[in-house]
Parts: C-alpha cells; sequence; structure tokens
C-alpha cells in the first residue's frame, strides 16, 4: 500500500460568537474554554433578575391567597424559591462572601502544603536509599556505581528545587490571606519565610508548623464551615 505524497493539514473552522448582555461579543475557535470565565461577572446580575421575578410571583399570588376563598398555599407554593434567590443574594454581602471566601483560600493552602509534604517525604526517602548506595560504591571501588548514584542525588535534588520553586504561587495566596483577615479583623498566618533555604531533610517540621498554624485560623474565621 503506497503512502500519500502529501498529507493536507486541515483548516481551523471560523470563530464561533457570542453576544453577551450590554452588547459585548466574545469569539474563539474553541469558545468553551472561555464562555465561563466571560459568564462569571454576569451571575450576580442573573441572581438580581431571579430574586425580581421570584418577588413578582409572590405578589402576583396575594390575591389568590386572600380569596374568596382564602388560599394560603398559593402564596406558601412561592415561599422557596423566593427564600432561595434572597440567599444567593445575602450571599453577596461581603461580611457573608468575605468570611467563606478566606476559608476556601485557608484549606486550598492547606491541601496544598500537605501535597508538598507528601513529595517532600518521599524524595527524603529516596535520598537516603542513594546515600546508602553511594556508600555501597564508596566500599567497592565502583566509579560506574557512584556516577548513577550522584547522578540521581542531583535529580533528587533539582526535585525538590521544583518543589520549592511551586511555592511561590502559595506565598501569594498567604499574602493574599493576611490581607482578607486584616479586613475582617482575624488572625494574620506565617508566611513561609520558615521554609526558606533549609535542606531537604529538615523541611518537614516547619511545614507541619505552618499547617498547623493555618487550620487554626480557619477555626477562628467566623461564619459557617463552608
Amino acid at each position: 500500500m503506497s503512502l500519500p505524497i502529501c498529507l493536507e493539514i486541515p483548516e481551523f473552522p471560523d470563530p464561533f460568537a457570542i453576544t453577551l448582555p450590554g452588547g459585548i461579543e466574545i469569539e474563539d475557535i474553541n469558545l468553551m474554554k472561555i464562555i465561563q470565565p466571560a459568564l462569571t461577572p454576569l451571575v450576580p446580575f442573573f441572581d438580581m433578575i431571579d430574586t425580581i421575578v421570584a418577588i413578582y410571583n409572590c405578589v402576583k399570588a396575594i390575591p389568590d391567597a386572600l380569596g374568596p376563598p382564602p388560599d394560603p398555599t398559593v402564596f406558601a407554593t412561592c415561599l422557596p424559591d423566593l427564600a432561595k434567590a434572597l440567599n444567593k443574594l445575602l450571599n453577596m454581602l461581603p461580611q457573608v462572601a468575605l468570611p467563606r471566601l478566606i476559608r476556601r483560600c485557608l484549606t486550598l493552602a492547606i491541601e496544598t502544603l500537605r501535597t508538598v509534604r507528601s513529595q517532600l517525604m518521599h524524595l527524603q526517602a529516596q535520598m537516603l536509599q542513594i546515600l546508602g548506595m553511594i556508600d555501597r560504591a564508596k566500599n567497592l571501588g565502583d566509579a560506574g556505581l557512584m556516577a548513577i548514584c550522584q547522578c540521581a542525588q542531583a535529580n533528587v535534588a533539582q526535585e525538590a528545587a521544583n518543589v520549592g520553586k511551586s511555592l511561590a504561587a502559595l506565598g501569594k495566596l498567604l499574602g493574599l490571606i493576611n490581607l482578607f483577615m486584616g479586613i475582617i479583623g482575624g488572625p494574620q498566618v506565617p508566611d513561609l519565610s520558615n521554609l526558606a533555604g533549609r535542606p531537604l531533610d529538615d523541611t518537614i517540621p516547619p511545614i507541619d508548623d505552618l499547617i498547623k498554624a493555618l487550620v487554626a485560623a480557619r477555626t477562628a474565621v467566623p461564619g459557617d464551615v463552608k
């Protein structure tokens, strides 16, 4: 079977366009990847519309509820939708939304640190094995085994450095949490300064201390546990 001489690259489809409320138009070849971020700022607008509709339905039900004959069940059927819509608007208030945001950010920071802790524990175990192999290579005078061990040791050190770099975003998140904590009068959380410059075998205790501090700060934030 002969192979084709030329494999043609298919043409991209035309961008798909959608018009948002207010006349703003967005378009992209893969609109699904940007539609959610684009619509997110409009969620409060839609929630306000839902509340207005729910209020209208309850007002419209008042004459039927008064009768004659009186039928309070007609009015009662619209109350759950009204309560749900009003609850969404109440959740937009800073005194409700900000503590919830802080708790979610703290949870994200805690889970990130727990993941980093697991990664570093694994790297520590690898390093112990490599150091044992280095001692064995020295005893045997095996230059080839020593070269392999030194390469593995350098790779583990690089992986640990990469994990450290991945904490840069976490440092910014902790700074943002402290900013929000200042607004609501909550406790300040530690930064990552205790982790800077530490060797691989001395990183777990300060991470554990930081996790405990973040858990305590999350408990101190007022409001529900969501």
